[in-house]
């Protein structure tokens, strides 16, 4: 329908069939689409994430720190999400009846924690800069990843040394479903 109206568009303005030839042709959107310089992606045994900054090349400093910040909060989302999922199996698992109380408890100890991990992480690829653009930005990458399992056994210990939490809780059943949930997670591309 559009192409239609366009093409009587252009009919009626005189133009010709040789100016139609000489029009660009339809692309993807997106133009060409390549893989970040610095891309870490989620493994079976880590968390990964590129993060992505542009700005004036005189602030390169400031972009490495963006990026890297912008990196971390894809990974703290994709690790809270993992989590969340994990403490939801393992509550359904031990059919705790009064699990609200316990559930809450072990969320926010883990979420607290999970912060503290992320915002621990460093660069492990780059930070990559791209070229100067013609009015004097750069894109900066930089790509982390985070070991699932080293998070699941730091999330397990936290609340396994939690006196309230210790009577109800079966420390090698929740580290398992832990570790379980955090290998399968990996974010859809």
């Amino acid at each position: 329908m559009v192409a239609v109206a366009m093409a009587a568009a252009l009919s009626s303005c005189g133009s010709s069939k040789n100016s139609m030839a000489s029009a660009p042709r339809s692309t993807n959107p997106f133009g060409d689409v390549y893989e970040a310089p610095a891309a870490e992606n989620d493994t079976e045994d880590y968390f990964g994430a590129t993060g992505i900054a542009s700005g004036p090349q005189a602030r390169m400093g400031e972009l490495q720190l963006a990026a890297l910040t912008n990196a971390q909060n894809m990974i703290r989302q994709k690790m809270k999400h993992a989590y969340k999922g994990a403490v939801d199996d393992y509550m359904n698992s031990v059919g705790n009846n009064s699990g609200t109380d316990i559930e809450a408890k072990i969320e926010r100890g883990g979420t607290q924690l999970i912060d503290v991990i992320v915002n621990d992480t460093q660069a492990s690829k780059g930070p990559v800069f791209s070229a100067v653009d013609d009015k004097g930005n750069v894109n900066c990458f930089i790509g982390i990843r985070i070991s699932k399992k080293a998070v699941a056994d730091k999330i397990a210990d936290y609340v396994s040394e939690d006196e309230e939490l210790k009577i109800r809780f079966k420390e090698d059943q929740f580290r398992q479903r832990m570790k379980e949930s955090f290998k399968d997670f990996k974010e859809n591309k």
